[in-house]
């Protein structure tokens, strides 16, 4: 997305040295727990446009709402399900996320089979389907 919108993405640590308080940034983070992970820290820092945000959870309404109410947010969300790689989790957060899986395949009759397999073995549901709607955002609202 990066290359296709021409413009940098930075990791925190990049940030930190090439952006100054109060730049305008698009923040994306991952999502644990509902929570954006740092993004409170970004939007105490920069003047956040919009977030992106990538959860394990499919892309529905309910998932978003709860992620607008427990981050407190203000500004425009976008959400795009990702997945989970086990390879790149600790133990801790591994078993954790298991153990989610196991909760959610026996609490409910209609379990979606491929939300209990990606919390069981890992999945990956990144496309350029779930990344289109940030990235027609950005090319309609950039400044010319």
């Amino acid at each position: 997305m990066s290359t296709k919108l021409k413009l940098p993405i930075l990791d925190i640590q990049e940030a930190k040295t090439k952006l100054k308080k109060g730049d305008e940034i698009i923040y994306l983070g991952w999502v644990c727990a509902s929570k954006i992970m740092g993004l409170n820290k970004a939007l105490r820092k920069y003047k956040v446009i919009c977030c992106g945000a990538v959860g394990a959870y499919p892309k529905i309404e309910e998932n978003i709402q709860d992620l607008i109410k427990v981050n407190n947010l203000e500004i425009l969300l976008f959400y795009m399900q990702g997945g989970i790689d086990y390879s790149k989790l600790n133990k801790l957060y591994k078993k954790l996320l298991q153990a989610i899986g196991k909760t959610i395949e026996s609490s409910n009759d209609n379990v979606d089979k491929q939300l209990v397999e990606m919390f069981e073995k890992g999945k990956d549901f990144v496309c350029e389907e779930n990344r289109k709607e940030l990235a027609d955002y950005i090319e309609n609202n950039r400044t010319k």
